[in-house]
């Protein structure tokens, strides 16, 4: 008999501003990531967007304001690195309305990228890859 399994939620932010896309390296890994994180287990029951939010003023900075479309727009799975445990992304458009970015240590690299003519092999691999390559065509 199989056994029910127990996923972690990973949300990461398709953040644009016009036909810009910004790009991150986690500092860790030395991988393209893009703003965004994991869940906390007390997030769960509530709005899913206040998690987002929570992870987007912890990496970008307070001083940030985004308009989110709370409705994702791709679901995909991976493992994480750290733990091998296995784990559900969820992806979301949104704008950049105001505000400077104020980069976390939790990443080491950002780029605003055009969208139209953008390359993700050097900088993104695995999973995020796939992600964002779905995202590009």
């Amino acid at each position: 008999m199989s056994k029910h399994g127990f996923f972690q939620i990973t949300q990461k932010v398709f953040l644009r501003d016009g036909d810009r896309l910004l790009v991150m390296r986690d500092k860790k890994s030395g991988l393209g990531d893009l703003p965004g994180g994991r869940m906390d287990e007390h997030e769960f029951f509530e709005d899913w967007t206040l998690s987002i939010k929570r992870e987007i003023s912890e990496e970008l900075g307070n001083d940030i304001k985004i308009d989110l479309n709370p409705k994702p727009f791709l679901i995909h799975k991976h493992r994480v690195n750290e733990e091998n445990v296995p784990c559900i992304i969820l992806a979301y458009h949104a704008k950049l309305i105001s505000g400077k970015i104020q980069m976390s240590d939790e990443h080491d690299y950002m780029e605003w990228v055009d969208i139209k003519n953008y390359n993700p092999t050097p900088l993104f691999t695995e999973y995020m890859l796939d992600t964002i390559s779905l995202y590009l065509k």
